[in-house]
């Protein structure tokens, strides 16, 4: 039997019912096709596949992460696989903490890149021993005595909520930085960016998150921002190159396009009057400056009373801002 579909790696922390196609990749459900032609070449991945629970033995089904065979020479490493991760999570996580802010009673969402965390064992090239591969360990071990489980400090979330023009968008770019013949900056920018950002919107400590944690997130969105808008080749990127960005973004409701608002320059004002974007990204900007620096802070920093939610939180929302800029009119019926 001919297996077109290989399984690259499961994410045991999200479920879904119906596959997020992305042409040589997909995440897929367990029982999806391709899945279960795999099993049949493979029996000790369907064995893998099944010995998954959560902490307290409740049975789980992960999601696959499926790679075309006839592309396997060029997603063969594992930035082309990783950089898909990241765009599903960008068209997802923004998405779910905006739909929880504005109707915080519709639901478990997705608000935290961790959801997409890949598992560190898989089936070997084998097909007989699991392997794992991180930079702490490199090791081998038997299918049968393997037990897996999600990340504790993480619920199980279904993979429903996808802003799929977003998600549209960013797959165009995918296939042409790791399928096409003359990768471009750009692409290559975005996806820099994007690999930034979802570690920015990962959760930020367990038990023991503490303010500084959430700084040090505030920190890692700047630098997703400032990387998108760096210039192609020589020079720096800051407020000069961000702010521009974030007022060329169609936004549907005209009055936040206007320049109203004084957004952070430094510390000598009057400051220039730009878009309500451009206000809440400077008092980001001047956040991470805060923690980074050592300067005092305390939690207003992050959160002001002018907002209704911590800057921790919405600082997701600049990622579609962003990213439809970058794109123009790709997306524009978002």
């Amino acid at each position: 039997m001919s297996i077109e579909w290989i399984a690259g790696a499961v994410l045991p922390n999200i479920s879904t019912q119906k596959p997020l196609e992305g042409g040589a990749v997909a995440l897929v459900p367990h029982d999806d096709p391709r899945v279960l032609d795999f099993c049949n070449t493979s029996p000790n991945f369907k064995d893998f596949l099944s010995r998954f629970t959560d902490a307290f033995g409740v049975t789980l089904y992960p999601v696959v992460l499926m790679v075309q065979k006839a592309y396997l020479s060029q997603l063969g490493n594992v930035n082309a696989l990783a950089s898909f991760r990241d765009i599903v999570a960008a068209s997802t996580v923004p998405y779910g903490r905006a739909m929880a802010s504005n109707f915080p009673n519709g639901g478990q969402r997705i608000s935290y890149s961790n959801s997409f965390w890949l598992y560190p064992w898989m089936v070997g090239t084998d097909n007989e021993h699991l392997v794992l591969n991180t930079p702490a360990m490199n090791a081998f071990h038997m299918v049968e005595e393997f037990h897996g489980q999600s990340s504790p400090e993480m619920p199980e979330k279904s993979l429903k909520d996808v802003d799929e023009p977003l998600f549209e968008a960013l797959l165009v770019r995918w296939k042409r930085f790791y399928l096409g013949k003359r990768p471009h900056w750009r692409d290559r920018a975005l996806f820099r960016s994007l690999n930034m950002a979802v570690n920015a919107a990962a959760l930020p400590a367990g038990i023991d998150t503490t303010l500084y944690d959430l700084g040090r997130i505030a920190a890692l969105w700047v630098s997703s921002f400032e990387i998108l808008a760096h210039p192609p080749k020589k020079g720096k990127s800051g407020l000069h190159t961000v702010y521009p960005m974030l007022e060329k973004v169609a936004y549907f409701n005209p009055k936040h396009a206007k320049k109203r608002y004084a957004a952070y320059v430094n510390r000598n004002k009057p400051w220039p009057r730009r878009t309500l974007t451009c206000w809440l990204y400077g008092k980001l900007y001047k956040a991470r400056c805060d923690f980074l620096h050592g300067n005092p802070v305390s939690p207003k920093t992050l959160n002001p009373a002018s907002l209704k939610d911590s800057m921790f939180w919405f600082a997701a929302g600049f990622v579609s801002a962003c990213v439809d800029w970058f794109f123009g009119p790709q997306i524009e019926d978002r």
